[in-house]
């Protein structure tokens, strides 16, 4: 029985296919374009059809293809928002590095003028107003570099978790070619 119904299947899909070919068989093409205009509710019709007359399997790997296609577009979606946010914690990172550096060349100023009142204080002053800027200076560069690094990890990061996520789709991918 399971085989008769199955012959029955057979033939009804092969009498929808024959009927799209004669249907794309019988119009008129366009001139000089070889090209037929179709009546595309006619063609979706037999189409619908025929994947009704299709075994579950072929729906499941339908599905399946959508899902694999979710996935993928999620990952996109989270990857981009990792990103976003690393380079927003890199511009506060730089932003706050810069404000403080600012602060510290601020103070770094007032200390030289509140030093500058006696030859040797001023001086001493200004040898360690140097220091300060220096210091201020290195600071900023060690703030800088951590920020850069940060980001740099947080790339890696996200270059992991998308290559776990391509790594998952591939299986899954190998899956679904062992069910063809």
């Amino acid at each position: 029985m399971a085989g008769n119904q199955k012959n029955t299947l057979d033939l009804k899909v092969l009498e929808l296919l024959e009927e799209f070919e004669d249907k794309l068989e019988s119009y008129p093409t366009v001139p000089l374009t070889g090209k037929i205009l179709i009546d595309r509710q006619e063609f979706v019709t037999i189409m619908k059809d025929i994947q009704m007359l299709l075994p579950d399997e072929y729906q499941q790997v339908r599905w399946m293809k959508a899902q694999q296609q979710q996935i993928m577009e999620e990952a996109q979606a989270e990857a981009h928002s990792v990103v976003d946010r690393a380079h927003a914690e890199e511009r506060e990172l730089l932003e706050a590095a810069h404000h403080s550096e600012q602060q510290m060349l601020q103070a770094a100023e007032i200390k030289a003028r509140e030093l500058i009142n006696a030859h040797e204080i001023s001086r001493l002053a200004s040898k360690r107003a140097q220091e300060i800027v220096a210091e201020a200076e290195a600071q900023a560069a060690e703030i800088r570099n951590g920020a850069y690094e940060y980001a740099e990890e947080v790339m890696k990061k996200v270059e992991y978790n998308m290559s776990k996520v391509l790594q998952t789709v591939q299986e899954n991918i190998e899956e679904l070619e062992e069910y063809k």
